[in-house]
């Protein structure tokens, strides 16, 4: 179960902050007006009478009395503060005092400096929030063992010509070249999407199987499945996200009748954003090299010639996914 806490909010709390009582109203106006304006700056609401307050600060001003050993009782010397500033703080609930202290000063101008601190240490001990309690947020969904992944991806897969020119005989002869065919790169954007199963088997490392389908491709194939494996790096610099470079690897079945490498390498990054306490909505994006060169016949085989009749390609596929993953049994971090 999550822990709980209690939220800290300010705006919560009630605070009245009663008529200073002080023989001199200078200082009783002056005490009241600044405290006012102290409390609202620091975020508490003020109340207007007790009853309508969590809390209660009373404030009074007595002049600086030195006591002597008999008794007797005079005024402080000029060298010395010569008036007292009393708080008190009751928790109006049950009229309980919570804290009680006291400053000495002279002239109303120097507590200026000293009116915001003095609040501050009579609100130290008041809990921030009368909400009870509430869950405390976690990143359970970032520390999982497992993880079933599915994602709607959007590739786009590029045939670039290697090795051969632009410009493809088509008819003729060997020594009549009176038609030709200009040869292009092909670019197909396709729909796919993507299966996976992730296992986090460091806090900073992960390895992910993906069952990948790409529907198209510049062959004109309406179906290209395949595998794929990551191994991911894992950073965790908030409980909200979690960003994962990679590399990988992909093994594509051949559905062609061509020649088509089964291996290409590459790599990407993964952003996850917290989709609940065990899982993570993400977007994907990486690039993938075919090792080798897709082979395919001449589009003209029933010309009378053709030159070449072998058209070689490279491949590299440039894919953005967007999708959510759903984490299963918590691991333990450090």
């Amino acid at each position: 179960m999550p822990a709980v806490v209690f939220a800290q909010t300010r705006e919560d709390t009630k605070v009245f902050i009663a008529p200073v009582s002080a023989s001199r109203p200078d200082h009783a106006a002056f005490f009241k007006e600044n405290f006012d304006m102290e409390a609202l700056a620091a975020g508490y609401t003020l109340a207007n009478s007790d009853n309508d307050a969590d809390y209660t600060l009373r404030l009074a001003v007595t002049n600086n009395m030195v006591v002597y050993d008999d008794g007797f009782e005079e005024q402080a010397p000029p060298d010395e503060p010569q008036f007292i500033l009393s708080l008190t703080l009751f928790r109006n609930e049950d009229n309980y005092e919570m804290v009680s202290f006291s400053f000495p000063f002279s002239e109303l101008e120097e507590m200026y400096d000293h009116n915001l601190a003095l609040l501050y240490q009579a609100m130290a001990n008041v809990p921030l929030t009368k909400l009870g309690d509430v869950v405390e947020e976690t990143d359970r969904w970032r520390n999982k063992w497992l993880y079933l992944r599915g994602s709607l991806d959007f590739p786009i897969t590029v045939h670039a010509l290697s090795g051969v020119d632009t410009v493809y005989r088509v008819t003729g002869s060997e020594t009549d070249f009176s038609s030709y065919q200009k040869l292009h790169h092909q670019v197909a954007y396709n729909a796919g999407l993507t299966l996976g199963l992730e296992l986090q088997f460091l806090n900073w490392m992960s390895a992910e199987l993906d069952f990948i389908a790409r529907f198209g491709d510049p062959l004109g194939n309406a179906f290209v499945p395949g595998l794929g494996l990551q191994i991911k790096f894992p950073i965790k610099p908030s409980r909200h996200y979690m960003l994962e470079p990679y590399v990988m690897a992909e093994a594509q079945m051949n559905t062609s009748s061509s020649y088509i490498p089964p291996l290409s390498v590459g790599g990407g990054m993964q952003l996850g954003v917290k989709g609940g306490e065990t899982g993570a909505f993400f977007v994907d994006a990486n690039f993938l090299y075919t090792l080798g060169k897709i082979i395919t016949e001449s589009p003209y085989a029933d010309t009378d010639f053709r030159d070449p009749n072998e058209i070689p390609w490279q491949r590299w596929i440039i894919s953005i996914g967007i999708g959510y993953k759903i984490g299963f049994i918590d691991r333990p971090v450090r």
